[in-house]
């Protein structure tokens, strides 16, 4: 187990027999990392954060709903990378709607790069391998999970994703919106809240909401939620890098019939990686009690992004 001193407490992060890591502060679970998950390979497996909790002991993330149930927790994905299928379920295609296809990949961990806890924060990187239906491997990816920024009622995960295209082909990397529907952009890093959040308020650094954030860029998405029993609201702050290729990212998000967020990084046109090359997407989403102001918001996602 590693320990790193923060503001309230001690960060902790460790990797329990079940093979999950888990990130702790004091008695809260904040994130637990499923490195290999046993999903059916037609949601196309790969390793998710979930649950992760306010530091009030809110979960604010959903895994394997009725409705999609390779939507789990927050992970990284795409739906349409040259005819992959990483995302889960079936595929759009142009002119026949959502279809079921032997295309489904997925994501698998092949080692860890290190797993730390120093200076408030806890990290954890390692390599992944995303390998096609076939077996192929087209992708290597360098993650790098960083959990820190902890104070009374926050906390800040910081996601890195490089990709290299190992294909030995040229990958076009779209999304549904690309292939022809519409308002479906989804791909990259994506959340899946959980089922009381369903009617949530969606916010933007420059003040859309609800449909109107919809395929929208932004440098800041803000979602806020109400949770059963408790009756407390949570708030989950997704800001984009401005290091990032596509900085302002656009956006992928409801609140109804269930709540989602992506970084759209594809929504309105693909990407193109040559063979050998590499992209690097770093996201910032920060973890809130409460319902602060667009104010404290925007605050709080230029602190993430520094």
């Amino acid at each position: 187990m590693s320990r790193a001193a923060v503001g309230d407490g001690t960060l902790e992060l460790a990797e329990d027999d079940d093979g999950r890591l888990r990130v702790r502060l004091g008695d809260v679970v904040l994130a637990e990392y499923v490195v290999a998950p046993p999903t059916p390979a037609g949601d196309s497996p790969k390793p998710y954060l979930h649950p992760l909790r306010t530091t009030a002991g809110e979960t604010v993330t959903a895994v394997r709903p009725h409705d999609h149930t390779w939507h789990n927790g927050l992970q990284f994905t795409m739906a349409h990378l040259s005819g992959e299928n990483f995302w889960g379920g079936r595929t759009y295609l142009r002119g026949l709607g959502y279809t079921p296809l032997d295309n489904n990949g997925s994501v698998g961990h092949v080692r860890w790069e290190s797993i730390v806890c120093a200076a408030g924060h806890c990290e954890l990187r390692h390599e992944l391998a995303w390998r096609t239906a076939g077996g192929r491997r087209w992708l290597t990816e360098h993650r790098t999970l960083r959990f820190g920024d902890v104070s009374a009622g926050r906390w800040t995960l910081t996601w890195s994703s490089r990709l290299r295209n190992t294909s030995g082909r040229e990958l076009r990397w779209g999304s549904p919106v690309t292939e022809g529907r519409d308002t479906a952009g989804y791909g990259g890093l994506f959340w899946r809240g959980p089922r009381s959040f369903v009617g949530g308020a969606i916010r933007t650094a420059d003040g859309r909401g609800g449909a109107g954030a919809m395929g929208h860029r932004s440098p800041w998405l803000a979602f806020t939620g109400r949770h059963d029993e408790s009756l407390r609201t949570s708030t989950l702050l997704f800001a984009d890098s401005p290091r990032n290729r596509s900085f302002p990212t656009a956006w992928y998000v409801r609140a109804e019939p269930f709540p989602v967020v992506s970084f759209a990084a594809t929504y309105h046109r693909p990407w193109l990686l040559e063979p050998g090359e590499e992209l690097t997407l770093t996201h910032h989403v920060v973890v809130l009690d409460g319902d602060p102001e667009p104010a404290r918001l925007a605050e709080l996602a230029a602190r993430a992004a520094e």
